[in-house]
């Protein structure tokens, strides 16, 4: 579309909103604290003799009140997300997981396992490899897919909890061990907390750094991208833990994300560790934008929150090329005063009504919705308008005009949302006490995620939803491999009450539980003990246990229930 036909949709959109609201009269620029109407629309532009003068609320120049039709270029945001490999619609899920989870990591996670265990004296432990870790891995997706109260109910006797799948891969034991002895740097290294080199995030830095580096690098960057915050669950002791009581997730740490806008895609992620990451006056958001928003490319945009918006920031950004929207709280600094909520009647705007003012290269810009929506633009026209569908309370839907920067803000800011949401579908969420687990398993996700989207590029994602990606993925990682040992029947006596199989199953229909023979040889599941060991090929059909045809068979299947 050419500038001519640009401006002319301007003038019509201009011309009817000026019949709607043809009550409203113009007002002088000399006055910035009067809000106008939609038809009335202030740009003004500070005089450029001083720094205090280059302030959205200092306007030293005053002419008539006019739109001006351009502001600075903006370019066109079109940019998606681009795979740097080569994938093709025969890659598999693992293909495109081990490009942000390589092997090298995996060889870290067993290196500094086993270093844990020997430094803690780790009873009985088994030197983890690097196949064992991969299905150590693959577990925690699977329970991930299958939720259960207790981790222990993976490998329970009762077929309504067993896992066979899980529990044919290792012992529960095993799988006991290697998550007590799981590490990621090595302890002995670590500085002293009084040192000047202390890091909170000691035990995770390694795989933060890697991570951030291959979420970058394995795809490029698309043209609208947001930051926000995300909240790892976390109610064990720490000092990283914040409270946030109006936030679904009240305790657990959070972490600052940047995303793409369409897909969710994790490019960069910062863990909170406290005030001490603010080392500047600009403030925490400020920080925050500034440090995610390294090494974007110029004409990038990007959408945040009013936690984050400020003039300063929005002119830090500009500079480096990188246009920026977000809503702004009405107590930031050098905000123009229509943004005050307390206005001469006559000049309060009616609903869906807007007010803007500009100082280069910021518009704020003031939209009356059910209450006041406030927002400060680098990439937008003040004038810019669209229609958006909205629905009544009647169930009737009606067109709705409003600026485009508040349109493309909605739009643009539910990245971050957008990935949590994935991540909340199949949380890798187990109990623990060690607060850098949840971190952990925080990023496994993450790259579980960026891989998924990733393969989503070459695939059609009706047919390959997140799940069965997942599933296919822990099978993979899994690969047939088996640590799986014949478990030994422990009894607490001859006649005791440890049969192994639950009453309902053990005492239900018993006419019908009839003797098979086994291949082999197998103890009975009622008279063998440590001390008298006697075994038979004899197997119930239904109960699937060893016992002796001669007595146990009968005396196992009439014994009293278990207390």
């Amino acid at each position: 579309m050419d500038s001519n036909q640009r401006e002319t949709e301007i003038e019509q959109c201009l011309d009817d909103i000026r019949e709607e609201h043809s009550h409203y009269t113009p007002i002088s620029t000399d006055d910035l604290s009067a809000r106008p109407s939609s038809s009335n629309v202030i740009v003004t532009e500070p005089d450029r003799r001083s720094r205090s003068s280059r302030t959205m609320n200092t306007v030293r120049q005053t002419r008539e009140l006019k739109i001006e039709t351009e502001i600075h270029n903006v370019p066109e945001f079109t940019n998606s997300i681009q795979p740097q490999s080569t994938y093709s619609h025969k890659t598999r899920p693992i293909d495109v997981f081990q490009n942000f989870f390589p092997e090298y990591l995996v060889q870290v996670l067993v290196e500094q396992t086993n270093r844990y265990a020997v430094q803690n004296k780790s009873n009985n432990f088994t030197p983890v490899l690097s196949k064992e870790m991969k299905a150590y891995l693959g577990i925690l997706i699977m329970m991930g897919l299958n939720p259960l109260p207790d981790m222990e109910l993976y490998w329970s006797n009762d077929p309504f909890y067993n896992n066979a799948e899980i529990s044919k891969i290792m012992p529960i034991k095993r799988y006991k061990k290697i998550t007590e002895n799981l590490h990621i740097n090595d302890n002995e290294k670590e500085p002293n907390r009084n040192s000047p080199e202390y890091d909170k995030m000691y035990k995770l830095r390694p795989m933060i750094q890697e991570l951030n580096k291959l979420f970058q690098q394995e795809t490029g960057n698309s043209s609208k991208q947001s930051i926000d915050e995300c909240m790892v669950k976390f109610k064990g002791r720490s000092s990283l833990k914040q409270y946030m009581p109006k936030k679904p997730i009240k305790r657990g740490f959070k972490i600052w994300a940047r995303c793409d806008s369409v897909t969710g895609y994790l490019y960069q992620f910062e863990i909170y560790t406290g005030k001490g990451d603010s080392m500047e006056d600009e403030g925490l958001g400020y920080n925050v934008v500034k440090k995610l928003s390294v090494g974007l490319p110029e004409n990038t945009l990007i959408a945040f929150d009013n936690f984050f918006t400020s003039c300063n920031l929005m002119e830090y950004l500009y500079e480096n090329q990188i246009f920026a929207v977000g809503t702004v709280r009405v107590n930031r600094k050098d905000l123009p005063e229509i943004f005050k909520k307390s206005q001469p009647k006559h000049l309060r705007l009616e609903r869906n009504q807007f007010a803007a003012v500009t100082a280069k290269p910021i518009t704020a810009i003031k939209w009356l919705d059910t209450r006041d929506v406030n927002i400060l633009t680098t990439a937008h026209h003040p004038t810019d308008t669209v229609f958006v569908k909205r629905t009544q309370k009647d169930g009737t839907k009606n067109k709705v005009l409003i600026p485009t920067s508040i349109a493309q803000y909605t739009l643009t800011m539910g990245g971050v949302d957008h990935f949590d949401h994935f991540r909340s579908s199949y949380p890798i969420n187990r109990k623990c006490r060690k607060f850098w687990m949840r971190l952990f398993f925080f990023m496994f996700d993450a790259a579980i995620i960026n891989s998924y989207i990733t393969y989503n590029t070459v695939h059609v994602a009706s047919t390959h939803s997140h799940r069965n990606f997942r599933l296919r993925l822990a099978r993979e990682l899994i690969s047939n491999y088996s640590n799986k040992v014949k478990r030994q029947v422990v009894f607490k006596n001859k006649m005791g009450s440890n049969f192994g199989v639950p009453d309902a199953i053990r005492l239900l229909n018993v006419g019908v539980h009839l003797p098979d023979e086994g291949n082999t040889y197998k103890r009975c599941r009622f008279c063998s003990t440590k001390k008298e060991e006697r075994r038979t090929k004899i197997v119930c059909s239904t109960c699937q246990v060893a016992l002796c045809a001669k007595k146990c068979f009968k005396l196992f299947h009439e014994a009293s229930p278990q207390e």
